[in-house]
């Protein structure tokens, strides 16, 4: 959720790139081993970012419960070929889903909160 335990979990993994989730909040924290600091990535970006230069934990967001502010679903592509990762939004009919959650017997919290993307 923040740099700081961003920058905890480096240590974790080898691999040039992490692919997380659970947060359903779409960043990219990218790891400047030089400088030992870690940077927060948020969407919207203008372009791909290249994932070729330093370490980074990618978080694609939520296609469901969205939790930055934003109702529309949140997904990324990642390109092997290129390695990049690109951030996109599509805006779907919120009404059906929390129709299909009520009829479901889903928590009212969660039903209301898609509209708000919090």
């Amino acid at each position: 959720m923040d740099t700081h335990t961003a920058r905890e979990n480096f240590e974790h993994f080898q691999t040039p790139f992490c692919l997380v989730g659970h947060t359903h909040v779409p960043v990219l924290f990218e790891l400047d081993e030089d400088r030992g600091r870690c940077e927060a990535l948020l969407p919207p970006l203008p372009e791909p970012v290249n994932l070729g230069s330093r370490r980074a934990i990618i978080n694609p967001g939520s296609v469901g419960q969205p939790r930055d502010g934003d109702p529309r679903a949140s997904y990324a592509l990642l390109d092997t070929d290129e390695m990049t990762w690109s951030f996109h939004r599509v805006a779907y009919p919120i009404e059906v889903t929390q129709e299909r959650m009520e009829a479901a017997g889903l928590p009212r919290r969660l039903i209301d909160r898609l509209e708000m993307g919090r």
